[in-house]
């Protein structure tokens, strides 16, 4: 098993145009080594969601990086994730369905102190779940 140790981690609260923006601009400035970037790609807003693959993908191709994804339950312990309202993604019969909570229901997404990188791939579609209409 191919595994990575956590070297650095930081906590941003905003819009992600803006904490991507900030966050990147410090990891690029400081005397990091990057070659790949691992990233969750969905489900969660799709705002979030749409702003990081877009923002990921492009700085890739810019910067020559490898780019993986795992779905976002990888980061959160199979927790509920925000969808909307009172609206959460679960994770449920090898899918994803939508369940409301009728309650708001605590988030927590952490960095795990070793990644294990078979976890990953290579296919970085954005995983978008929205309502029907």
């Amino acid at each position: 098993m191919r595994q990575s140790l956590l070297q650095k981690s930081w906590t941003l609260n905003g819009h992600s145009s803006s904490a991507l923006n900030t966050l990147f601009e410090e990891i690029l400035s400081a005397d990091f080594e990057l070659d790949s970037i691992f990233y969750a790609r969905g489900p969660g807003r799709f705002s979030a969601l749409k702003m990081t693959h877009i923002f990921l993908h492009t700085l890739c191709l810019v910067k020559s990086y490898k780019l993986f994804s795992v779905s976002s339950f990888y980061f959160n312990s199979a927790a509920p994730i925000h969808a909307f309202a009172n609206k959460y993604f679960i994770q449920e019969n090898q899918g994803i369905a939508l369940k409301d909570f009728g309650i708001k229901i605590a988030q927590e997404f952490v960095l795990p102190e070793v990644l294990n990188i078979d976890d990953f791939d290579t296919q970085n579609k954005p995983l978008y779940i929205l309502p029907p209409v």
